[in-house]
């Protein structure tokens, strides 16, 4: 799995948990070899994408109910993709950035040679890639070409270093919000123009979410969860019941939150003021990555679909 610089895991007691009867037992969906390894997912309508290592690419076409393996078109390991609502991305080792064209993922130039964790865009083509030693990249024509921007890290960190940085989204607004070591948020109201510091601290920070209704969470080491009201100007820490790895996060804006980790599946229906710690196939000895929403029109309702360890992808329903 690729997140550099973890520390241990080591669970507490679930003081804080909810009842788990309204859950059922994950659904596996997909399952690949022993070695593989998903650690990016996205669904836009009936069209879903997960990435992973060694170039290993999964399809779907109705919604995330099945998926099979796409044709590769590289051997490098790829860390995140963003179906967005432009064309789709998908970024990789070593500064690879690969952008969906005339139904084939084509490499197009990054300028740097770091490893990208994070890709998002938005309608009016405005992209951004995020990586390793403080990489942030721009697109101002939906991935076709991309600049490098340069970040005062001394000023933000009140140290020479060079955070890595693991998440990224970009609002329709053009409003651009980053995650990564040091608890660092970083956070753009024009598209990359001018950059502002929303907070920092010590744990790393490996996934953002931000929803329409102005909330939003953060997630990464030592079970550290925190979270907005103002659309990520603002953070203040929550309260968990683990102090595990947590490696992705979503929110509704209407109370549901749902974080996805190492040995870790938490689930809020109150914004993060109790949660219940999920368990069930292997919940509780994997990890998943990607995480992502869908209403199957299911009389079920709501799910969410995650990827990660064996080029698995489960689905665990919500409601």
């Amino acid at each position: 799995m690729i997140v550099p610089r973890l520390v241990s895991i080591s669970l507490l007691a679930c003081s804080l948990a909810l009842p788990l009867a309204a859950f059922a037992e994950p659904a596996q969906i997909y399952r690949g070899t022993a070695h593989d390894a998903l650690f990016g997912l996205c669904l836009k309508g009936q069209q879903g994408v997960a990435v992973g290592g060694a170039g290993l690419v999964l399809e779907s076409t109705d919604g995330g109910q099945s998926w099979a393996p796409a044709p590769a078109f590289s051997d490098k390991a790829l860390l995140d993709v963003s179906c967005g609502t432009g064309a789709s991305l998908i970024v990789a080792q070593e500064g690879g950035i690969y952008r969906l064209s005339d139904g084939a993922y084509q490499a197009v130039e990054s300028g740097t040679d770091a490893r990208l964790l994070s890709v998002a865009d938005n309608s009016h083509g405005l992209a951004f890639a995020v990586g390793a030693f403080g990489t942030i990249l721009r697109s101002e024509d939906g991935g076709q070409n991309w600049e490098s921007l340069s970040t005062d890290w001394e000023a933000i960190l009140n140290d020479f270093v060079e955070p890595h940085l693991y998440d990224v989204t970009v609002s329709e607004e053009g409003v651009v919000t980053i995650v990564g070591e040091f608890e660092v948020v970083i956070r753009s109201p024009d598209g990359g123009e001018t950059w502002e510091t929303a907070h920092t601290g010590e744990a790393s920070l490996f996934a953002l979410n931000l929803n329409a209704n102005g909330g939003g969470f953060a997630v990464g080491q030592d079970g550290k969860i925190i979270r907005t009201e103002d659309g990520g100007v603002s953070w203040t820490e929550v309260a968990t019941p683990t102090e595990g790895i947590l490696l992705n996060v979503w929110s509704s804006g209407d109370g549901e939150v749902l974080v996805s980790g190492i040995r870790n599946l938490l689930y809020s229906n109150d914004d993060g003021a109790t949660w219940a710690l999920l368990e069930g196939g292997d919940l509780n000895t994997g990890w998943y990555q990607g995480l992502v929403i869908t209403d199957d029109d299911s009389p079920h309702g709501e799910a969410a679909l995650l990827a990660g360890h064996q080029g698995s992808v489960i689905k665990v329903q919500l409601n």
